[in-house]
């Protein structure tokens, strides 16, 4: 799998300010954010559902690989996508820096894509669960 995925509880702009701040108690910040939503009502004239990309950075884990390979560059931010469903449930998905750094092949880029992975995944598991229905 590509990336690390879960539906959340709370409105879209709650997970945003939940996926913020799990990035920050991970050393994470955001470098840079797409309003997809946004983008494609103004250059398509389409209407999309809430969709916003939050290219997220950890600037230890970034500067680690440049010393492994410096065109790893073109592989950054780590992107977390925060997306509202039609039925309005909210997911958030992650990057997994794994499968993101498999093209540099070496041994130490695939050490710091492993922990940069257990990061990205700690970033997820900290975002609260949707509860799950109990019949009773």
């Amino acid at each position: 799998m590509y990336h690390f995925s879960k539906m959340v509880a709370g409105s879209f702009d709650e997970a945003i300010d939940q996926v913020v701040a799990a990035l920050q108690q991970e050393g994470m910040g955001v470098l840079t954010e797409i309003d997809v939503q946004a983008a494609f009502k103004k250059k398509l004239d389409v209407d999309f559902r809430r969709y916003r990309i939050l290219g997220a950075c950890h600037p230890q884990t970034a500067y680690q690989m440049l010393q492994v390979d410096d065109k790893a560059g073109v592989l950054y931010p780590c992107n977390v996508v925060v997306q509202e469903h039609e039925d309005g449930r909210v997911e958030v998905s992650a990057v997994d820096p794994v499968a993101m750094f498999l093209m540099i092949h070496s041994p130490r880029a695939k050490e710091i894509a492993l922990e940069a992975s257990q990061k990205v995944k700690a970033v997820i598991d900290r975002l609260p669960t949707v509860p799950s229905l109990v019949e009773g």
